[in-house]
């Protein structure tokens, strides 16, 4: 069996040496069959038996408003509407400065439906076809990025279809929000992170920057995707200073590289998120403070004194942002503006009561498995009545719902602990294709984390529609681990066989063996 060992030592060198796999094979066609299955599995979610899609609770109005649309009157939380009508461009001012990286792509895509049909009139469907495509180019890029033969990549990348497939998540590509962006762009982070670890080439640093930057642009919440990316390249330096396979487009000096363009991406991100219109930050400044702290505290006035705040804003305690009756004129909210709304004090706050910050987090985490809401219809329906949901696979919220739920301790927050230890672990391998699947569990992991942290910057309020990106980065984390353990259970039983075939050619190589060969028989 020494020829074994030392067919499977030289396939590693060989993969060591060209970590990109292929060999000659048709890597490009390949991936063009993922692209074009990719979007076909998404668009048969969104369209096949009826158009689908997320009905708006108010925010389409500062997605759309500066392109000169508004969604339809038939829209509302309990039925889902896509066709969105012309009227007059709202102006710039502080309600409507909402810079996200998706309006781009919707003004461009509107300006092609006018050519095209010579209406001022836009179905938010169009929109969904072109998000479908971009999440088949990003599972295609992430197959090209994958290190190995086509044999080695295609279960994770199959997974990671199945997983971006939910209907869950695919049902905010037919929608006015911004967070389809935020899924877009995180699996081309994906791709781009295992390119630059795999290839170490401009061509996949180009690519790391430029969907980082798209994430982390998409919406304010976002902004984590930039730590994350730097803790994964962080675990996996002992990459850095590999040579490229091919020694075309590799990146020198590639640690200093990195650092650089963590470092600009933090800063742009950072703009961007400071340059957003003050009522969107105020309203969650105001749903933390009175919908989520003052209500939950045993001693309001207590938290009120320590905050700086008089005793009468206690009177609002349990109250949201987004109420008909919410008091913005009140005197005495207008009087005390600058404490309320003003990030720094509750960041002072909860550095002094670390504890009551803690008490806050399980509950965000123990939302997670929850972000598929039952309040934002997916088919049109009647205001008032009942929001229709679309009964199809959903095979990430069905996973994630069989974790038990109300421990101290979320059953998730287990999960998120275990793929931290095993990436941590993977990341370090100098085995190209685990060093890969590291990369993204360690990845995958802090920004999940970091989303559902996020997710409490607007208090409780819809605490469970604002983990959807934690969910989603978790259903990415489940296919790596799911795909780790399929591979180890298959490579146990592999060997359990080969042992099973070794045994009796040792038992046949015994003393009473060598003596039936010398022309003797057992004396």
């Amino acid at each position: 069996m020494r020829f074994l060992g030392d067919r499977r030592r030289t396939a590693g060198a060989v993969e060591e040496r060209d970590p990109a796999g292929g060999l000659g094979r048709p890597r490009a066609a390949v991936a063009a069959a993922v692209w074009a299955a990719t979007t076909a599995v998404v668009l048969a979610q969104l369209l096949v038996r009826g158009t689908v899609g997320l009905a708006d609770n108010g925010d389409a109005n500062r997605l759309v408003c500066r392109l000169g649309l508004v969604i339809g009157p038939e829209s509302s939380q309990e039925g889902f509407e896509s066709d969105y009508g012309p009227v007059e461009p709202c102006p710039d001012g502080d309600g409507f400065d909402y810079t996200t990286s998706w309006r781009p792509l919707l003004r461009l895509t509107y300006w092609f439906s006018r050519q095209v049909t010579g209406e001022q009139t836009f179905d938010m469907t169009v929109m969904a076809v072109v998000g479908a495509v971009l999440l088949g180019a990003g599972a295609a890029a992430l197959y090209l990025a994958l290190p190995g033969a086509t044999g080695r990549r295609w279960p994770l990348v199959a997974l990671v279809v199945v997983a971006v497939s939910d209907i869950g998540f695919v049902t905010y590509l037919n929608s006015g929000y911004t967070d389809q962006a935020g899924f877009i762009g995180l699996l081309w982070v994906c791709a781009g992170l295992v390119g630059v670890v795999v290839h170490r080439t401009w061509p996949w640093l180009l690519v790391l920057a430029a969907a980082a930057l798209f994430t982390g642009t998409a919406k304010s919440a976002l902004i984590t995707v930039v730590p994350a990316v730097a803790i994964a390249l962080l675990l996996s330096r002992r990459h850095w200073n590999r040579p490229t396979a091919t020694g075309r487009w590799e990146v020198p000096r590639l640690g200093v590289v990195l650092l650089v363009l963590v470092a600009v991406l933090g800063g742009l991100t950072a703009q961007v998120a400071r340059s957003q219109g003050g009522l969107l930050s105020n309203g969650n400044q105001f749903n933390l403070l009175f919908y989520t702290l003052l209500e939950e505290s045993d001693d309001p006035q207590a938290d009120l004194r320590e905050l700086g705040l008089p005793s009468e804003l206690g009177r609002f305690a349990g109250m949201s942002a987004w109420e008909e009756d919410t008091p913005w004129d009140d005197p005495v909210l207008i009087d005390n503006a600058g404490t309320i709304f003003s990030w720094r004090t509750y960041v002072g706050f909860f550095a002094a009561h670390p504890g009551r910050f803690l008490e806050m987090v399980p509950q965000s985490i123990d939302s997670v498995p929850d972000a598929r809401v039952d309040y934002l219809a997916n088919l049109p329906g009647e205001p008032g009545g009942e929001a229709p949901l679309a009964e199809r696979p959903s095979p990430v919220f069905w996973a994630l719902g069989l974790l038990p739920s109300g421990w101290p301790v979320p059953a998730i927050a287990f999960v998120w602990l275990g793929a931290a230890v095993l990436g941590v672990r993977w990341a370090r391998s100098r085995e190209p294709f685990r060093a890969a699947r590291g990369t993204l569990a360690v990845f995958l992991t802090a920004y999940a984390v970091s989303q559902s942290v996020m997710a409490l910057g607007d208090g409780y309020y819809e605490l469970a529609k604002h983990n959807i990106h934690a969910a989603f980065a978790t259903g990415l984390l489940l296919a790596v681990l799911l795909e780790a353990g399929v591979r180890t259970g298959v490579a146990a039983l592999r060997r359990r066989r080969a042992a099973a075939q070794e045994e009796p050619e040792q038992q046949g190589d015994g003393p009473d063996a060598v003596a039936a060969l010398d022309g003797g028989g057992p004396r």
